[in-house]
């Protein structure tokens, strides 16, 4: 019988899957990236390899995913509220 659970994982784009309970947050590229710090923390997370490319397409939203103590930007072509309706698929698809 299949139940109806909120899948554990989302896609991001492309083929980049990543579990929900490791994502601290979605954020829209043209807004959050005009802000100092975040410019300054996606420096710091491109620097360190931790910033990752979803995609050959233009980004337009960065996910922001915990992983033990370290974190990693996620930069996809899908905008936020495409995120957002993926996260909220009841299915076993992502």
């Amino acid at each position: 019988m299949k139940t109806n659970k909120t899948n554990p994982y989302i896609n991001v784009g492309g083929s980049q899957i990543l579990r929900k309970d490791e994502i601290l947050g979605i954020f829209d590229l043209d807004t959050a990236s005009t802000k100092t710090d975040t410019k300054r923390f996606l420096s710091k997370c491109e620097s360190e390899g931790h910033l990752v490319l979803v995609g050959n397409d233009i980004p337009k939203s960065f996910v922001l995913k915990a992983e033990g103590r370290k974190e990693y930007i996620y930069m996809t072509q899908l905008s936020v509220s495409s995120i957002e309706g993926r996260w909220r698929r009841k299915n076993t698809h992502l």
